[in-house]
């Protein structure tokens, strides 16, 4: 997805996967709308405080990862990245964001192959204490090499990487209403409840269990 936003956090351009994302068929039921006009809480409470943030101090983001909810109630994820834009006088004049869903790897390339007995680990250990240091060896690289090797297949560092492997496990499991949250952070390799609600709230915008009550929600009955 991609937009440009005015001062006032009104969209003055986007591209046709924004517009499929809010749910609207023209450009013109988006430009000059706000993004709480367009998508519900909290979905729209998190971009306006990240646009507002981005307006208000010039610092941009960079790469952030980030999981949404597709309409059938299974995780998506993207990178984020947002910029402010200034006028000759350095005056702050809005924003440009774009949001990249991650690329689907390629299980069959080289690269991907040469990986796979540390990518084992991480899919099965990683409600454990990994080390990249560990993960690299398990593939016969550097840390530099493997950083490379795992930006190059899955768009994520490795550090990214984890995140997302522990966050996919956890909103699986997040559809079981026997776990307790408490149960499924320490299951995902998070010390307690607390750290847990606060890395997940940092990728998917929301609460553990708002994102259960979301995703139950959209599941097919």
């Amino acid at each position: 997805m991609y937009f440009v936003k005015d001062t006032q956090l009104r969209y003055v351009s986007v591209n046709e996967a924004l517009l499929r994302r809010s749910g609207k068929r023209h450009k013109t039921e988006v430009l000059g709308h706000t993004a709480a006009e367009l998508f519900p809480p909290p979905l729209s409470d998190h971009y306006t405080a990240q646009d507002a943030e981005v307006i208000s101090t010039g610092t941009g983001i960079d790469g952030q990862l980030e999981m949404y909810l597709l309409p059938g109630g299974d995780p998506g994820w993207c990178l984020t990245y947002k910029l402010a834009l200034r006028g000759p006088d350095g005056a702050i004049t809005g924003l440009c964001g774009i949001s990249r869903d991650l690329p689907v790897p390629d299980e069959r390339g080289a690269v991907y192959q040469q990986l796979i007995c540390a990518l084992k680990v991480l899919h099965e250990d990683y409600g454990q204490p990994l080390r990249i240091s560990r993960l690299a060896r398990l593939a016969g690289l550097s840390e530099d090499q493997f950083t490379r090797a795992v930006q190059r297949i899955f768009g994520l560092t490795p550090k990214q990487l984890l995140i997302k492997v522990r966050l996919s496990a956890a909103s699986e499991l997040l559809l079981h209403p026997g776990l307790s949250v408490s149960q499924i952070a320490v299951q995902c390799g998070y010390i307690d409840h607390s750290a847990f609600t606060r890395q997940f709230r940092r990728v998917a915008n929301i609460t553990p269990v708002r994102f259960r009550e979301l995703a139950q929600a959209r599941r097919p009955t």
